[in-house]
């Protein structure tokens, strides 16, 4: 008798949710039982049961949640286009003010060394690619980057190298204005960072 099998994209997705739902019950139970020994104290404290405690715990936290981003709106209207999208993070953005040919060499040669990485995995995969960066039998330090500064790279995951010429790996925005991709052709370009965030977007959606 068959059974519905999970990708491992889709495991990894309801581990993290299951973990965040653990996390927040045992919040609301800590902040439950601290409210409540406080109450024995004031006369004029209710008592508290969990569901009022996860419900005050989700008040606060979309109060909190509406102040940090109206402070990262007013950071990015006090200086705009200084920070750059990094994950659910924004980073400070540092200007290509004096380019080292040096970087720029290595930051190509490190994803040619991916490429190759890649392309054994697909060897040893029937021609797939990981399904997402953090697979076990693949090397995910190459994911690092050689920027000095560990800003991770993004990587596309659905491709093959036999699909259309797409981009398969990129460097974020935080690289600066000049970016490196490699493309499922195998070969590794420098781009402009709006020419190479377009070409995306143009190939994957918003």
């Amino acid at each position: 008798m068959s059974s519905p099998q999970l990708s491992d994209v889709a495991k990894a997705r309801l581990d993290v949710i299951s973990f965040f739902i653990l996390v927040y019950l045992l919040c609301a139970v800590i902040f439950r039982w601290l409210w409540n020994l406080l109450a024995k104290d004031f006369a004029w404290m209710p008592r508290l049961t969990l569901q009022r405690s996860i419900a005050l715990l989700v008040v606060v936290g979309l109060f909190l949640y509406f102040i940090l981003t109206m402070i990262s709106g007013a950071r990015e209207l006090m200086t705009p286009g200084a920070w750059a999208k990094q994950g659910i993070t924004y980073k400070l953005q540092t200007p290509d003010r004096d380019p080292k040919p040096w970087l720029d060499a290595a930051r190509k040669h490190w994803l040619e060394i991916l490429r190759d990485a890649l392309r054994e995995y697909a060897v040893k995969h029937e021609g797939k690619l990981p399904v997402h960066a953090y697979v076990s039998d693949f090397n995910t330090a190459l994911w690092k980057g050689a920027h000095p500064d560990d800003y991770w790279l993004i990587y596309i995951p659905g491709l093959t190298f036999e699909s259309a010429n797409r981009v398969l790996v990129y460097e974020p925005a935080t690289y600066g204005a000049t970016r490196w991709a490699l493309l499922t052709d195998g070969s590794v370009v420098s781009m402009n960072g709006d020419e190479l965030d377009e070409r995306v977007r143009k190939e994957f959606g918003p």
